[in-house]
């Protein structure tokens, strides 16, 4: 379907869906395609750097120091919102850091120029229409004209970069009249993302995770398949550390890098940060630099981590080779999702690998050579 065709589609079910034709006529010079968006979208770098990459460069010296600047700048609005809404003030300086750089890059792009763009590309078409119509709303309430709505690639916008639905839904005023996350006053923004974290289950003074140290032993697939528990009782199932930051919040274990990487045992809280972005590498990313905004030391990976992370075409491959040997990814799209999991699970069980489930480079080269 090519753009014009998706554009046209997508209009006339607005009409259908109760949308008025005078809006839709106002709205429709503004749908155009957006080439740098339909490009970034293939190149997310959550996919394509490995969780270690991915870290290093989230969580530069840098942008600690700028964090910690943030903090001393915005102290009495951090006050005002850590009062209210019980959120830790470094998880949102943190989120503020990797989104916008501080509000130094909230984006230029036309935010319905690249929603429409995604969605009629097609990989996420329901989630972007979706969007699309949230940011219809914020036009007929007359928070904003058509050529106001600015953000990234993606329709993030503002300081903490929100979703035109998030701004529908969790967005917050610090002040009264309509939250305004659009400003260089970043005090809505951040008071919203401390909202939206709230109503995604954020625990006050529970921490997000820590790291996890595996016997070489360990039961991979079992550990990562176990219920949720109290964070000292994870010594017993195979976790080496006993340097645990408290003993009265529950944890589940997880190894978004795979075995040669990190694990990490996480909270209810890391599961609200990955309702603000759904990959590990950022939600680890942000709790790491509120750790280190706090005088944490780095993180220290293992020295035989994988050197770079899959291709699209790398991952594509490894789907279609694992169904070929009887291990059903159900499609080889190159994006690693659930069914691809459980396929390299079960080849791993077959053939005695660490059962991390995950698609690294040592997985590749196994598959390479059946």
């Amino acid at each position: 379907m090519t753009f014009e065709h998706w554009k046209s589609d997508f209009l006339r079910r607005a009409v259908i869906g109760g949308i008025s034709s005078e809006f839709v006529e106002q709205i429709s010079p503004f749908l155009k395609f957006n080439l740098n968006s339909s490009q970034a979208d293939m190149a997310q770098p959550e996919t394509h750097k490995t969780l270690q990459q991915y870290v290093e460069v989230a969580v530069s010296e840098l942008r600690i120091a700028q964090g910690q600047a943030a903090l001393l700048k915005q102290k009495k609005v951090f006050d005002k919102i850590e009062s209210k809404y019980k959120v830790d003030r470094h998880i949102l300086v943190a989120i503020w850091g990797l989104e916008t750089n501080y509000g130094s890059i909230c984006g230029d792009v036309p935010v319905l120029s690249a929603l429409s763009t995604l969605a009629a590309q097609g990989r996420r078409q329901p989630m972007f229409e979706e969007q699309l119509l949230a940011t219809f709303e914020i036009i007929s309430r007359g928070f904003k004209l058509p050529n106001q709505i600015l953000g990234s690639w993606a329709g993030a916008m503002g300081h903490t970069q929100f979703m035109p639905k998030s701004y529908i839904d969790f967005a917050v005023s610090a002040s009264s009249g309509e939250p305004d996350i659009w400003t260089d006053d970043p005090t809505d923004a951040l008071a919203s993302a401390a909202h939206f974290l709230i109503c995604h289950g954020w625990k006050p003074t529970t921490p997000w995770g820590q790291v996890a140290y595996l016997s070489k032993d360990a039961d991979l697939l079992f550990l990562r398949k176990h219920q949720p528990q109290q964070i000292s009782n994870w010594e017993s199932p195979g976790i080496l550390s006993t340097e645990f930051k408290q003993a009265n919040y529950i944890a589940q274990l997880i190894l978004p890098g795979g075995a040669s990487s990190l694990g990490f045992l996480v909270s209810e809280n890391f599961k609200a940060l990955l309702s603000y972005n759904n990959a590990p590498a950022y939600a680890i990313a942000v709790g790491h630099l509120a750790d280190r905004l706090q005088g944490a030391p780095p993180l220290r990976f293992p020295p035989d981590g994988d050197t770079h992370g899959l291709s699209p075409s790398e991952i594509k491959f490894l789907q279609s080779q694992l169904t070929k040997l009887g291990f059903d990814t159900i499609g080889a799209d190159g994006f690693i999702g659930p069914n691809t999991e459980i396929a390299i699970e079960a080849f791993q069980v077959t053939y005695d690998l660490p059962v991390d489930g995950f698609a690294g480079i040592s997985l590749l080269k196994k598959l390479q050579s059946h």
